[in-house]
């Protein structure tokens, strides 16, 4: 299934046109566009917003829904507001179950944002271990989402809560019927649910100059092409990226590996026609890429060296494979990047630290928490409230 093109808000006019194959050189679509002068376009200042340094990734599919699908509920909770939508849209779990999204209004700066994607596995054809439906609506108190932990910078920001539960890492769109029997087994619908977040966080808050998009887990390996999106919707914005224990370690040699998972949840297209070498056995040539040509795009990476969830149970890596690409490309990345990608590592099998704090039990044994994971005296709370005031003392925390 690929809904196309239906419908458009204001405030992203231009992507419409890319997405729907305007926006080139000899497209008289996009004269029309330069010509319109409407206020959406110049912003209140009369100024030009600058050029989408990721234009080419969606024209090839990755705007394909924004703007197409409107929330048939929203609830009102506190300072909560719960956006759900009706399987019929196009928005769904991985079993054709109810998708829904989640906004937080914050009382710090009313420009900063906090855009958080869940974890929670994947699935394909030889592994699904993933979420498949969703729990009731809410905002998780825990972790980066946490307002009451006195540790976490980002506590008073306005945020916007992506749940997982489609298995394809926020980025499939695709329908599998498995058996052969003429009835849909998985619903890989994350790029869809992925756009309608999106959609409504624009909504929002659409004048956010400062955005932090994380993700853990699925989430993290996630925002490695939803980064693209958000900047696609933000263009002005500052855009720091924080993967959590999905940095984009593939299998070491096997370079079929994530170019058959992305062919199997038709996401392949998501990756830039213009950097053939993004993916390889790993995903980390992507960053390295989004780097070079959108310079207000940060990363930071945070990751054990043996990570029994993603080196273990999905990747299947021996002892010490998945400590040895990590140093290798994340330090590619590092030395590449200086300054604009920076990591966090240390030595543990513990799977994310994001998400949970020493508030909330996490999963004991399996996952680190966020205030309590340390580095050089240094928490991972701590160093990413180091990088969002451009603390002198922010750099890499390598154990």
């Amino acid at each position: 299934m690929r809904l196309r093109c239906l419908s458009w808000s204001a405030p992203v006019l231009s992507l419409s046109l890319l997405a729907c194959g305007g926006g080139g050189e000899d497209d008289e679509g996009a004269d029309e566009v330069g010509d319109t002068g409407d206020s959406e376009e110049t912003g209140e200042t009369g100024e030009e917003p600058p050029p989408n340094p990721f234009a080419e990734v969606v024209e090839q599919g990755l705007g394909d829904y924004v703007g197409t699908i409107d929330p048939s509920q929203i609830v009102e909770d506190g300072a909560a507001t719960h956006y759900l939508f009706d399987p019929a849209d196009g928005p769904m779990c991985l079993r054709g179950g109810d998708y829904w999204m989640s906004t937080r209004a914050g009382s710090h700066d009313p420009k900063d944002l906090l855009i958080y994607l869940q974890g929670g596995g994947a699935c394909w054809s030889e592994l699904c271990q993933a979420f498949e439906t969703l729990g009731p609506p809410a905002v998780p108190d825990s972790g980066m989402l946490n307002r009451n932990l006195e540790d976490n910078p980002f506590a008073d920001w306005n945020a916007v809560y992506v749940p997982y539960c489609d298995g394809s890492l926020f980025t499939g769109d695709v329908d599998i019927d498995d058996d052969d029997d003429g009835a849909i087994d998985r619903y890989h619908r994350g790029l869809i649910d992925l756009s309608v977040a999106l959609d409504v966080a624009l909504e929002t808050f659409p004048e956010a100059e400062r955005i932090v998009l994380a993700g853990s887990s699925a989430g993290s390996y996630g925002v490695h092409i939803s980064d693209m999106l958000v900047r696609t919707m933000w263009l002005g914005a500052e855009l720091i990226v924080v993967a959590d224990s999905g940095v984009g370690i593939g299998k070491p040699g096997d370079s079929a590996f994530i170019p058959g998972l992305l062919e199997e949840w038709d996401s392949l297209r998501l990756i830039p026609d213009s950097c053939p070498d993004c993916v390889t056995d790993h995903i980390t040539n992507l960053p390295s890429w989004q780097l070079s040509v959108d310079p207000n795009l940060r990363f930071v990476a945070i990751s054990t060296y043996a990570d029994s969830i993603i080196g273990g149970v999905f990747l299947g890596l021996g002892p010490g494979e998945y400590q040895a690409a990590l140093e290798q490309e994340l330090g590619k990345l590092a030395a590449d990047h200086p300054g604009r990608y920076t990591r966090y590592l240390f030595d543990s099998s513990l799977h994310t630290t994001i998400a949970a704090d020493s508030s909330v039990e996490g999963l004991p044994g399996i996952t680190a928490n966020f205030d309590q994971a340390y580095v050089g005296g240094v928490s991972v709370a701590q160093w990413l409230g180091q990088a969002i005031t451009d603390d002198p003392a922010f750099s890499d925390q390598i154990e």
